[in-house]
């Protein structure tokens, strides 16, 4: 099982729905995942960003966990690299429904055994090798009523151009799935993704309503579970007991437009303040938009005005770098790696731990922007209102990238393993900045869009020094095979760069 190469997906710290909310949404996807009379083999929850959507995916995964019909669950995360990898999907569902189901694991077994290639193969030979014709042969599918798949968050699952294949079989193949099998997939309201499924007679659409009476009042029942917490978090300040009372209460969900996002953010903000009560006259007083999008944009605005010191030259400097490292980076750094790649002068927790209601970390943890949709705020020049909190990515991919290569000049050396005649066993590991350094630097490289040069100075330069110690260094971290994956996606782009196409 384990050649299949499966991405750990650990769901450990999602968020569910708070009991009584989305009750009939819920209701309604369980009573469709056990209907044997359905026709619909998909179900694609679809709808804005900060709907929700993730938070419904890992309460049906939860139910269906716990009533034994979970079969996989996957979650993409374009922030994670391995986690947004259109070709490593079916490998891990396959996986997760092997671990699920015993006898389904047995016969995966039985056949990589019996085409070992299987796993490396194209995505369509293993959806046919690995999955139907897996389970055509066993009698979990015909003994159960159902086992439910989960994906959340397709959207997420590489770019556009990437996810096609992966696309096509979900739209086109799943179809052929044993009528046991029910797929549900979670996403934006992706264009590429509507016309894969909207054709499609055996997937059911559903759309996340944002505007509806049980969506508002859902909103304001998580309103008053946070405000709930806040107030006796701050017992000593003699807030009234019903604070903030019911008018401001709803009125925090009517400016929340239907977005959970708005809510969760909002309700941060407030609870990281010295003053609640401070806080909450912030929020309610930012701008009153109509336009969901518009909504989300002006809170954004008002926590990070609030958090920042933006008269403070050194403060805006060190706001601009760490935040366009944690908006650039492949995959989400720790803080401890941020300030060992950048080596900024003060340490990047010294302005991460003022922005808790927009990110998330812990100790020794990764720096993880809570939603994507803050991300695209703060890179989209006609969203965010403050040029002060703009963030140009090619700029700090082109940082990123001389600070990958510095510190790989530094470390890389022949033998770096410290192998021996008389010992086959490489020696230590790399810290978390050097390993990032390893795989991410040709991401950063071929990310930077202007004044070339250097950048092609500096690889070629690297190139000509550290090529054999860099495959080496591939071959420690166990991911060998990426190397060739990465030169070649390196020599495509520089074949663009210098030979550019007329």
């Amino acid at each position: 099982m384990q050649k299949l190469n499966p991405v750990v997906m650990d769901a450990s710290k999602h968020q569910a729905c708070l009991p009584n909310t989305r009750v009939a949404l819920l209701q309604f996807i369980q009573n469709w995942a056990v209907d044997p009379q359905s026709e619909h083999k998909l179900l694609w929850l679809h709808g804005l960003a900060g709907s929700g959507k993730s938070t419904i995916a890992t309460t049906v995964a939860n139910y269906f966990r716990q009533s034994g019909h979970l079969g996989a669950f996957l979650f993409f995360d374009r922030d994670v690299a391995e986690r947004s990898d259109p070709l490593s999907v079916i490998r891990t569902l396959v996986y997760q429904l092997g671990v699920s189901y015993p006898e389904i694991g047995t016969a995966v077994c039985a056949a990589i055994d019996s085409t070992p290639t299987l796993p490396s193969s194209p995505i369509n030979f293993q959806f046919q090798g690995l999955l139907l014709d897996v389970l055509a042969t066993t009698s979990t599918v015909d003994t159960n009523a159902s086992i439910v798949v989960i994906l959340d968050a397709l959207d997420e699952c590489g770019t556009a151009g990437e996810r096609n294949d992966l696309l096509e079989i979900l739209a086109q193949e799943s179809t052929k799935l044993p009528s046991a099998i029910r797929v549900i997939v979670t996403s934006r309201d992706d264009f590429g993704i509507c016309q894969a499924f909207e054709s499609q007679r055996h997937v059911l659409m559903h759309e996340l309503d944002i505007t509806s009476d049980a969506n508002s009042s859902d909103v304001l029942s998580y309103f008053y579970h946070r405000l709930t917490m806040i107030r006796a978090q701050n017992r000593y300040l003699g807030l009234p007991s019903d604070w903030p009372g019911p008018l401001r209460t709803a009125l925090l969900a009517k400016m929340a437009c239907g977005l959970f996002v708005w809510a969760s953010t909002a309700s941060a903000f407030i609870e990281d303040g010295y003053d609640p009560e401070e806080r909450l006259h912030r929020v309610l007083q930012s701008h009153k938009a109509s336009e969901s999008e518009s909504a989300l944009d002006a809170l954004y605005a008002t926590a990070l005005q609030s958090a920042g010191k933006w008269d403070d030259e050194s403060f805006r400097s060190d706001f601009s770098d760490i935040f366009g490292t944690i908006v650039a980076a492949k995959n989400p750094l720790s803080s401890r790696a941020i300030d060992q790649l950048l080596c900024p002068r003060r340490p990047s927790l010294h302005i991460i731990s003022r922005f808790g209601c927009v990110l998330r970390w812990a100790t020794g943890d990764s720096v993880r922007i809570v939603h994507p949709s803050f991300a695209e705020f703060l890179t989209h020049r006609d969203r965010c209102a403050n040029t002060l909190w703009f963030i140009d990515v090619s700029l700090h991919h082109r940082r990123l990238a001389y600070a990958c290569l510095d510190k790989l000049e530094k470390v890389l050396k022949r033998n770096i393993g410290g192998l021996s005649l008389s010992s086959r066993h490489i020696k230590g590991c790399f810290p978390e900045y050097i390993s990032y350094a390893t795989t991410a630097w040709i991401h950063h490289a071929c990310a930077v869009t202007d004044d070339l040069a250097l950048v092609l100075e500096c690889m070629d330069s690297f190139m000509h020094h550290h090529l054999l110690h860099w495959l080496e260094a591939m071959s420690i971290l166990k991911i060998p095979r990426d190397a060739i994956s990465l030169l070649k996606y390196l020599h495509d782009w520089v074949q663009v760069i210098i030979y550019p196409i007329s």
